[in-house]
């Protein structure tokens, strides 16, 4: 809108007593109620990848138990001589034997779960100040 199109708008209506602060009261409200949605649809999406990251986990170790995964990994911290001396034979072993499944889906539910808690504190941050800056 042009700057005199407002001007002689403004000037030729008079608004109600007290309009603006309702007006303002009312856009407040509204900021409120959204930064509440946002907080809360981000504490329910943590959640939820945190259940699921907990689910995966707990699989991820049975067949990393399973697999004999982790006892491959500790010949490198017991035994490093023989891994040296077959070293060829030892990497196919741990590649064939390695829950890739399990952790690629443990690596992106813990991304997820990162991503939704940053979401969240950045949501809280906009919503408390400074105390929610903190969070982030």
């Amino acid at each position: 809108m042009s700057q005199n199109l407002q001007k002689i708008l403004v000037s030729s209506c008079t608004a109600p007593a007290g309009l603006e602060k309702r007006i303002m009261i009312r856009v407040e409200k509204a900021v409120q109620r959204r930064a509440n949605e946002r907080i809360a649809t981000g504490s329910a999406v943590s959640v939820f990848f945190a259940v699921i990251l907990v689910a995966v986990g707990r699989e991820t170790s049975a067949e990393i138990a399973a697999s004999g995964f982790g006892q491959y990994l500790s010949l490198v911290f017991s035994n490093s001589g023989a891994i040296l001396s077959n070293w060829q034979d030892f990497g196919w072993t741990v590649i064939e034997s390695a829950p890739i499944t399990g952790l690629a889906l443990c690596l992106g539910m813990t991304g997820m779960f990162i991503a939704a808690l940053r979401w969240t504190g950045k949501a809280l941050g906009n919503f408390v100040g400074a105390a929610g800056r903190l969070a982030v």
